[in-house]
């Protein structure tokens, strides 16, 4: 894994997602989609790592909702003080570390669950986190995560366009190799869900409400210059959902007993 410091998340970047996903939150679904994420698994009183935490949203409904003892990992700092600043206003108890790019920084077996949403997507070498996962994760733990992966073929202009707009660093896969992967490294139980169509839905009414009620208040936010940009990053969105290029999905798997 990139050893690099990683900081593109920037204030307004930032104001816009949970303008658009909920406070607390950079990816889609909000508390909803933390649910589907733990699934049935009983976390109440478990050690739980969030890998790529980034404000805190899901760490606060882990901590509240589900009672989990959470720890959120992330690479950026102001990410990783705005999680902090989130979890103390919602009155959770959370613990926070900031690391590098790289091995995680826990000694083998330190937690009993790992939990990540919408944030493998930036980690280039897949394969090292679920070893590294795997190291840190007592034996009968789940890693419950959700992430952004890609369809099998080739980029299309469209999508090499979103990436563009977007200007964060993807490194995607699709489903069937993260799953490949995970049993490859010793876990059990591997499944994956697609959502495509459950997150197109939710994007193209999410650049309706661009388009009307959140309008003036991205101009606010952002300028005009930049709320153009986003109009536009968030209609390819969901033109590369539209097309299936786009392929959000849940996925878990369990480290044997």
């Amino acid at each position: 894994m990139s050893t690099e410091p990683i900081e593109e998340y920037d204030d307004e970047l930032v104001s816009l997602l949970q303008l658009v996903w909920g406070d607390g939150f950079l990816a889609p679904g909000g508390p909803a989609s933390v649910a589907r994420t733990v699934g049935a698994v009983d976390i109440r009183g478990a050690s739980v790592l969030d890998v790529g935490c980034g404000i805190g949203g899901a760490d606060v409904v882990l901590a509240k909702r589900f009672g989990a003892l959470v720890t959120g990992l992330d690479v950026e700092t102001g990410l990783i003080e705005l999680a902090r600043s989130n979890a103390r206003e919602a009155g959770a108890d959370v613990e926070y570390v900031h690391a590098s790019p790289g091995p995680l920084p826990f000694p083998n077996g330190a937690f009993d669950h790992v939990f990540s949403h919408a944030a493998i997507i930036h980690v280039p070498d897949k394969r090292a986190m679920f070893e590294e996962i795997w190291r840190v994760l007592r034996p009968g733990g789940w890693l419950l995560a959700y992430d952004w992966l890609r369809a099998t073929e080739p980029y299309s202009e469209d999508m090499l366009r979103w990436f563009e707009l977007e200007g964060l660093h993807y490194s995607m896969d699709h489903l069937d190799n993260y799953l490949g992967m995970l049993a490859q490294t010793g876990f059990v139980e591997v499944s994956g869900e697609d959502d495509n169509a459950g997150y197109r839905a939710m994007a193209h009414d999410e650049y309706h409400r661009m388009l009307g009620e959140w309008n003036d208040r991205m101009t606010t936010l952002l300028g005009a210059e930049r709320r153009d940009h986003f109009l536009e990053d968030w209609r390819m969105l969901t033109v590369v959902l539209d097309n299936g290029e786009l392929r959000p999905a849940y996925f878990r798997a369990r480290k044997p007993t």
